[in-house]
């Protein structure tokens, strides 16, 4: 503001002497009907300008003058900035919930039971008919319990299978786990798309309703100014004046004021007071979005949350009928066509020194979200090369007759226990 009131005098041609504001305050109503801060002492005569960031509002307007606005903005939520969840190998796993999981792992395991009893009470799996004489000839059931274990597995991972129903009853089954398997592949694969390319920041809270929908976060803003007066509904106008002259007219608002106001500890003497306090605990600060931008231009743990909340813009305050206010508005317009004030902004703001991280897509996968299926295949493996062994130690041992016929004809070996098959 300071580079700004330069210009603004260097083209008005005057001299000024710059005084500290006594309270330190902006400038809000008191109890007693008197204005604290700046906006007072404009009121009583102590000053001729308050050049600061000084919110244009319709209050303060009626005691004193504002110039055009130089700067636009509105209430903001700044939040401490949640940090990147770690890399995570089984992050393929998280387009389905944990219940979702459970719940395909149990269908699996009764679909596949069902359609192994289903099997060997219908008739029409025991028999297959003869297309040369028509008639029905037997033949062994092809869903033995691991035939059927093995025939789902194969539906749900969308693969083929040798094995094809003949009953009406298997086949009404089978087709519905297939639509199931369906729907369910087509829900994992939309969803694996938009978790493995992009590196999610979790934020607890996304706009002002969810800030106040909630306890944990606590939330507050600085205890006298324009921010405050925007959430404060006073009881004279409650009272008297009802619902025409709130300034927080949105329910959400009101009930935000009314847990800031139940809990004075959540005002803050000064906005570095509030950066300090969200930076240090689970608080969000409710903040004029100029600064705001400022702050989290300069630290890269500030973040913030949602849009603006209201619209208004900063302007240089003047006792009620000074002179000097067709001057000043006329240089601030001037400098606004210049782009000056822009310029100014883009200088004082920005902090090219400072470079946070930003979540970015990924163009190729480096591991981190799919190296759990690497652990799966090698754990695979290992129970693989185990079956295996345990395959050759329970294998019957044929006998010289039947090794005699081994030779010549290709026979599997069986197992000794008939629960596999």
């Amino acid at each position: 503001m300071r580079y700004i009131f330069v210009k603004i005098a260097n083209i008005l041609k005057f001299t000024y002497t710059i005084q500290k504001v006594r309270d330190n305050a902006y400038g809000s109503k008191e109890s007693n009907g008197k204005w604290s801060g700046m906006v007072g002492e404009l009121q009583r005569g102590d000053a001729d300008l308050a050049v600061a960031s000084l919110t244009i509002s319709y209050g303060r307007s009626e005691v004193i003058d504002f110039t055009v606005p130089y700067m636009h903005l509105g209430i903001s939520i700044l939040f401490k900035k949640p940090r990147i969840t770690d890399s995570d190998w089984f992050k393929f796993m998280d387009p389905l919930s944990t219940q979702v999981w459970i719940m395909t792992f149990a269908s699996y395991f009764v679909v596949s039971i069902a359609i192994w009893i289903i099997a060997k009470i219908s008739p029409y799996e025991q028999f297959e008919r003869d297309e040369d004489n028509g008639q029905y000839k037997p033949v062994d059931n092809q869903f033995s319990l691991r035939n059927s274990f093995w025939f789902t597995v194969c539906s749900l991972m969308q693969q083929g299978s040798e094995l094809c129903p003949r009953a009406a009853s298997t086949r009404l089954l089978t087709g519905i786990w297939w639509f199931f398997a369906l729907i369910l592949i087509s829900s994992y694969t939309a969803n694996l798309a938009a978790v493995l390319t992009t590196r999610r920041m979790e934020t607890p809270i996304e706009n002002a309703d969810d800030l106040a929908a909630q306890t944990k976060i606590k939330y507050g803003t600085l205890g006298r100014g324009s921010t405050m007066s925007f959430f404060n509904v006073s009881a004279l106008y409650r009272t008297f004046w009802n619902f025409f002259f709130q300034e927080s007219k949105i329910e959400t608002y009101e009930r935000m004021w009314q847990l800031m106001s139940s809990s004075p500890g959540l005002f803050v003497q000064s906005s570095k007071e509030g950066i300090a306090r969200v930076k240090s605990s689970d608080y969000a600060y409710l903040m004029e979005s100029s600064m705001l931008e400022y702050a989290v231009e300069r630290d890269c743990e500030l973040m913030q949350i949602g849009g603006l909340i209201d619209q208004k813009g900063y302007g240089i305050g003047l006792p009620k009928g000074s002179p000097y206010r067709e001057l000043i508005s006329t240089a601030i317009l001037r400098l606004q066509e210049k782009t000056e004030l822009t310029e100014l902004k883009e200088k004082w703001w920005k902090d090219k020194s400072v470079v946070c991280e930003q979540p970015k897509r990924k163009d190729q996968d480096d591991g981190e979200s799919i190296g759990g299926i690497f652990i799966i295949l090698v754990v695979g493996l290992v129970l693989t090369a185990v079956l295996v062994i345990f395959e050759l130690i329970t294998t019957r041992k044929p006998s010289p007759a039947q090794s005699q016929v081994i030779r010549h004809v290709n026979v599997i070996p069986t197992f000794k226990f008939e629960f596999f098959r």
